[in-house]
């Protein structure tokens, strides 16, 4: 059995205009809620053991955010940029390369891809994921081959205005 958590970035700023989208940093706003999303994320009793992000400025923050709130190694990660607003076909591809011996994987990337990629994978996953939402599943098998995959749940949802 694999997990697999989907994350969108947090929320980042606009206020450089100067800034090319790929540099743009966190907001204020963004700082504040990925830290409270990797608590709920701990709290469902299984942190990733590799991560896939994307090369962009907000994802790389965002996952610095979570490994310090985990105390996890940045060896854990590898920045893609193959991510960078990646389409679904590419988010599934670098999801299947993922070894064998990962039992947990997540993925910080942007939308649409992501959305469109959970919708791939269940049909009840939510059809929006705001930033710094994270959507997670299980394949009922031995690998990351998301096409092969005879069993994939959606076992939990969360996003930072979520008061649940």
């Amino acid at each position: 059995m694999k997990l697999l958590t989907l994350v969108r970035h947090a929320k980042s700023s606009w206020q450089d205009q100067d800034s090319s989208d790929h540099d743009r940093s966190l907001n204020s706003r963004g700082l504040n809620d990925s830290p409270v999303m990797a608590q709920r994320l701990r709290q469902q009793g299984s942190l990733p053991d590799r991560i896939l992000c994307s090369s962009s400025k907000r994802t790389r923050e965002t996952c610095d955010i979570f490994l310090a709130a985990w105390n996890m190694q940045r060896d854990a990660v590898a920045y893609e940029e193959a991510l960078y607003l990646a389409a679904t076909g590419t988010l599934q591809s670098q999801i299947e390369t993922t070894a064998d011996d990962v039992d947990h994987l997540m993925l910080i990337a942007h939308n649409p891809g992501l959305e469109q990629l959970a919708q791939i994978l269940h049909p009840n996953a939510p059809k929006t994921l705001p930033t710094c939402a994270m959507v997670q599943f299980e394949l009922d098998q031995s690998d990351f081959s998301l096409g092969n995959a005879s069993a994939i749940n959606l076992t939990w949802y969360d996003f930072p205005k979520n008061s649940a």
